[in-house]
Order: structure tokens, then C-alpha cells, then sequence
């Protein structure tokens, strides 16, 4: 690299920022009503919650009237309140190893210190349940958290279909995936006296599908130059999608936000404040939780994170079947193709479409410490996009909740290089 040449950062005395668009604090009411539900379900005797993960099927949940409390989630609250140093440093204190999940240790150092939920805590549940869908951690963290809170664990394993699957293959493990669903339902009725409603399963369904395609739609008008919505808002209005697939009110703010982008779409509004974007960007990995400045700080540079397939991965298709035997194949189907499971051939098909779709002219991936699921293979990723599409690519090893892997003079270094490099890309 040429160290004589400035990266082609935007001048200091112009100010270039991201444009919220008009509802983007709305979504202080879903979060509200998320956090308020979940006191009033722990309180009253009668209600019932269980912690879930990632991945997990919300809806069936909500079929047993059961409310679905999120640790991951909780984690990243403790995170953007500059809490999860502390707890992740606590809960290594307890013996669990620098190496281990950071989202986990965040958890364990919550419960252990009892932690506000407004700095990410989280309440004792009635169940814990969680799937390996996208993360084999899921399965030991849960399982050591319920035998310290002494609460009922169940856990669905997800198999992985991987390169040359075949079709009667999967079909054989949507039968094993069908099979724990009803093994669930009766360990849900043992420990809760909760029979399961399918109307408000089928119901919850639906609206969960809603909601997908709002988000999927917001994401084809993500295509337009210049993009009228970034990462540096995704990264938090897809909160409903995480922990309240099938609720109303997730449904009404995304419905806000689309609409808000399709007006920035039909009159060629993006969302630089000054000026056209320069380069379109695909961010792969979950965010720094901790530093959330960092999407905004790209557009320094006149660049813009156009399509992350993070926050794309939690609205998958749910073309769930009009009765409730079809529903469970088509939720066990689900599980089994998400983009966090994509075997390596799949994904880089997957990686490639996408730069294509979304005309990127650059792709960051976060090496993510934490995160073996979406870090593993991502050398030959890096290596297959570039050789097949020539568009450079960027691997940042960071983690998303522990800021002692973040270094603020590296990260500017080696984005500017970056910078320089999707520069001399298009000469």
C-alpha cells in the first residue's frame, strides 16, 4: 500500500452524517412494550416466561401464552450501556475462560451480580429452551444457567445440512426436527400446566411472516442508489424480529420505517446527509455493540453499510402451511436453511448474489471472537468473492460485547487502507 497517499476521507470541515429517518426513535415503544411485558409476565403467578435464544421458533412460544425473554438480547442492552466489561470480566472471575462467548459471560455476570434490567439484566424464567440452530454455545450456557437457577431446560437439535444434502435426506431430518417439537409441547405442558393453543400458534405465525416481509421489502428498497437506509439504524430497529416475532405493535413501527424509506427511495434521498454516497458497503457479522459510533463513522469516508446479512438472516420466508402439521415441517425447515447455518458453498452463492444485488463495492468481515458460527470459513469467503468478483474485502478481528478487543487507532488504520483500496478499485 502506497503510505504516501490519503484516504479519501471527507474533508474535517464538512460535516457528512447518516439521516435517521422520520420514525427511527419509534422504536422506543416496542422496546417499552417488550420490557414492560416481560415484569408484568415474571410477576404474576399465572403468566409464564421462558429464556430463548437466537434462532429459536418465538412462535411457538406465544402458542402456549409463554413470553419469550432473550439473554443475547439483554447482553447487547449491557453492552450499549457500557456494562459489559464488568459482567464479562466478572464471570471470568468465576473460571469461565477469555475464550468463551462473550454474550454468554455478559449473562452469567448479569444473574450472578443481579443486574438491573435497564443495564441488561434479565429475570429468572419459568422454562429455558433454546435450539443449536445457529450457535452450539446456546446448548452448554443455557444448560449451566438452568441447573444454577434450578429451572426446566429443554433444547431442540438442529441438524446441519451440509454440501450435497440431498432432498430425502432433509426430509428425514424435518421428521427428527418434528418429532422434538412434540417432545416440547409435552415437556411445555409438564412444566407449566400450559396447553398448547395452535389458533395462537397459527395466529403468531402469521403475523411473524408480516413482519418478515415488511423487513424484506425495506431491504429491496436498501438496493437503491443512494440507499435510503443503513446499517448504522438496522442495527437496532430490527429488535422486534429478535423477540417479538408476531406481535402487533413490531408490525406497526416496521410498517413506519418502510414507509419513511420508499419516500426516500422514490425521490433519490440517501442516507448521507451531504452529498451522493461513494462507496456501498456489506457488513457481515454481528455489530460492536459496545461502539455503535463505528457504523457512523464510515461515513466519513462517504460510505455506507447498503446490506448486512445479520440483520437479513432474522426474517427468513415463513411460508408456513394452512394446518398445523404443515406449519411444524415448514417451521422445522426454517431452522434448518438459515443463513447462519449455510454450509461454506451455499454461503459464498449467498455472499456473491448479494454483492451483486446490492452493487457493493466493498465487504467488511467481522472476525468475530466470539462467534464461531459466523467467523468459520470466512478466509475462503474472503477468497471467493474476491477471485470471482474482484470486490475488495476487509477482515476485522473484534468481538461484539467485549470492548478490550476493540482498538480505536487499528480499526481507523485499517479502514482508511481499506478505504484506499476500494479507491484504487475503481481506477
Amino acid at each position: 500500500m502506497n503510505s504516501n497517499k490519503t484516504a479519501p476521507a471527507a474533508p474535517e470541515t464538512e460535516q457528512i452524517r447518516i439521516k435517521t429517518v422520520p420514525h427511527a426513535k419509534a422504536i422506543k415503544w416496542p422496546m417499552i412494550w417488550y420490557l414492560l411485558m416481560g415484569q408484568i409476565y415474571t410477576l404474576l403467578p399465572w403468566k409464564k416466561t421462558a429464556w430463548t435464544c437466537a434462532g429459536f421458533p418465538v412462535e411457538l412460544l406465544w402458542g402456549f401464552d409463554i413470553f419469550p425473554l432473550h439473554p443475547e438480547n439483554m447482553a447487547t442492552v449491557a453492552a450499549a450501556q457500557k456494562q459489559s466489561q464488568r459482567l464479562i470480566e466478572h464471570a471470568e472471575s468465576m473460571g469461565y475462560s477469555r475464550d468463551l462467548c462473550t454474550y454468554c459471560k455478559t449473562n452469567i455476570g448479569a444473574v450472578d451480580t443481579n443486574i438491573k434490567t435497564t443495564l441488561g439484566g434479565i429475570a429468572k424464567p419459568d422454562i429455558i429452551t433454546c435450539t443449536n440452530t445457529i450457535c452450539d454455545t446456546h446448548w452448554k450456557w443455557f444448560q449451566i444457567q438452568a441447573e444454577k437457577l434450578k429451572v426446566p431446560f429443554f433444547m431442540f437439535d438442529c441438524p446441519k445440512i451440509v454440501s450435497g444434502t440431498d432432498e430425502r435426506t432433509i426430509e428425514g431430518y424435518i421428521n427428527y426436527m418434528v418429532d422434538q417439537f412434540y417432545d416440547f409441547f409435552e415437556f411445555v405442558k409438564k412444566h407449566t400446566g400450559k396447553e398448547l393453543n395452535v389458533t395462537s400458534m397459527m395466529k403468531a405465525s402469521d403475523d411473524s411472516e408480516l413482519m418478515s416481509v415488511i423487513w424484506r421489502e425495506i431491504f429491496e428498497y436498501r438496493k437503491c442508489a443512494p440507499s435510503p437506509y443503513s446499517s448504522a439504524e438496522t442495527s437496532a430497529s430490527f429488535f422486534p424480529l429478535v423477540v417479538m416475532p408476531g406481535k402487533k405493535i413490531g408490525i406497526k413501527f416496521f410498517e413506519k420505517i418502510r414507509d419513511d424509506i420508499k419516500k426516500r427511495a422514490e425521490t433519490g434521498e440517501g442516507t448521507l446527509s451531504s452529498g451522493t454516497e461513494r462507496f456501498r458497503l456489506l457488513f457481515e457479522g454481528i455489530p460492536f455493540w459496545y461502539r455503535m459510533r463505528f457504523m457512523y463513522d464510515l461515513a466519513r469516508y462517504r460510505a455506507v453499510v447498503t446490506y448486512e446479512p445479520y440483520t437479513f438472516s432474522f426474517a427468513p420466508p415463513k411460508p408456513f402451511g394452512k394446518n398445523y402439521s404443515e406449519s411444524l415441517r415448514d417451521v422445522a425447515r426454517v431452522m434448518m436453511d438459515l443463513p447462519y447455518s449455510y454450509n461454506l458453498e451455499k454461503r459464498i452463492v449467498y455472499f456473491e448474489q448479494a454483492i451483486r444485488d446490492y452493487r457493493i463495492d466493498g465487504v467488511i468481515l467481522h472476525e468475530n471472537l466470539s462467534c464461531r458460527p459466523s467467523s468459520t470459513g470466512m478466509i475462503d469467503l474472503k477468497n471467493a468473492i474476491q477471485e470471482d468478483l474482484g470486490v475488495p474485502v476487509l477482515i476485522i478481528q473484534c468481538d461484539m460485547n467485549d470492548p478490550r478487543a476493540y482498538s480505536e487507532a487499528q480499526m481507523k488504520t485499517r479502514i482508511e487502507g481499506f478505504i484506499e483500496l476500494m479507491e484504487r478499485n475503481r481506477t
